[in-house]
């Protein structure tokens, strides 16, 4: 089987209100599905003058002590105030209280108000691994920046919808509205945390790492253009909002462009159009895609044999869903599920082969 899974054609054809078959948060469905985890790799203390190059997404993972595929790194300010640069030298300036996340795992530079050469954090920082949390302390005798530098990894976020249309700097600027203070405090009492060694506290930070990259998630939504790509655009958008809420919740059912079109209460031509505008493909490629990172999820979390998760996610056979799974993940999904059952960082293929 090459393209669109094929499903049961006992599913009845969705048709009825244009609105999802429950309450659509497409955040939560989507996170859900992804294994989330975060922590705090390390503090520092920079003095100025000074500059540090923070190595791309998979030299930082060398640094970890269990295998992972890709890290989203992150840095809190928790006092004073410097600029961080990622591609195409765009600096992105950070004061106390903000956050910045680098969502493609980029090489990047970190500095301070003074100029300076900038130093290889790994030269700064005792060979891994760590029995406790490393205190980087580096820089001239001026003024000082106290940073929280960490990451958040999943198996599944180097090819998740989310990432696409994300700028390489995303930066959490938080305003005065009620969110945005909520994000305001994440950001303080995590670099709080990271810095007391409070009791508890390698308890706690995970916790709170993942709790404020959903927040930043959140934040950069609410701040989008209207004409802005990407499936963070596409959650805004009020046809495609309604279009994704229907396929993340029924997953299954036998979809077709005209069929979900109908359900939203627009042309299959405008339907097509704005998965195309918005994401990048059409939208029963995207259903394929959402199909089988539902099964992964699915593999991971329960001991459900292979035939009823084919099933749930819209496959005709466990032979069908097999092959469009190794496509995806390099891997079948028996093999797959032992691997991510064992801990090991299962392997990916790629993203645009979700057909």
């Amino acid at each position: 089987m090459t393209g669109t899974p094929v499903v049961h054609s006992k599913t009845p054809d969705p048709a009825g209100p244009a609105a999802p078959p429950a309450s659509a948060d497409l955040l939560s469905d989507l996170l859900a599905t992804v294994h989330l985890s975060g922590a705090v790799l390390f503090r520092a203390e920079l003095s100025e003058p000074w500059g540090v190059e923070v190595p791309d997404a998979c030299d930082m993972a060398r640094m970890l002590p269990a295998p992972v595929e890709h890290v989203i790194p992150f840095h809190l300010v928790d006092d004073g105030a410097c600029w961080v640069e990622a591609g195409g030298g765009k600096r992105a300036w950070l004061s106390a209280g903000e956050a910045v996340l680098l969502p493609y795992g980029s090489a990047h530079r970190l500095g301070g108000r003074e100029g300076a050469a900038t130093t290889p954090v790994g030269s700064l920082l005792p060979t891994p691994p760590w029995a406790e949390m490393p205190l980087l302390r580096h820089g001239g005798r001026g003024g000082s920046t106290r940073i929280v530098c960490g990451f958040v990894h999943c198996e599944e976020l180097l090819f998740s919808p989310f990432l696409q249309g994300l700028p390489p700097l995303l930066q959490a600027r938080p305003g005065a509205d009620p969110g945005a203070r909520w994000l305001a405090t994440t950001i303080r009492y995590t670099a709080h945390e990271a810095m007391s060694e409070a009791p508890g506290s390698r308890s706690i930070l995970p916790r709170l790492v993942e709790l404020m990259f959903v927040e930043v998630l959140r934040h950069h939504m609410r701040s989008l253009p209207g004409d802005q790509a990407g499936w963070l655009a596409a959650a805004n958008d009020t046809v495609l909002g309604r279009a994704l809420g229907w396929l993340h919740r029924a997953p299954a059912q036998s979809w077709t462009v005209e069929r979900l079109a109908r359900r939203v209460g627009v042309s299959r031509t405008v339907l097509a159009e704005r998965f195309v505008r918005r994401l990048g493909q059409p939208p029963m490629r995207y259903l394929a895609r959402w199909r089988l990172q539902v099964g992964a999820h699915l593999l991971r979390t329960t001991s459900a044999p292979l035939k009823e998760i084919a099933d749930r996610v819209g496959y005709v056979s466990e032979a069908a869903f097999g092959r469009a799974f190794k496509r995806i993940f390099g891997r079948p999904p028996a093999d797959w599920r032992r691997r991510a059952r064992n801990g090991a960082a299962p392997t990916s293929g790629p993203a645009s082969r979700a057909g």
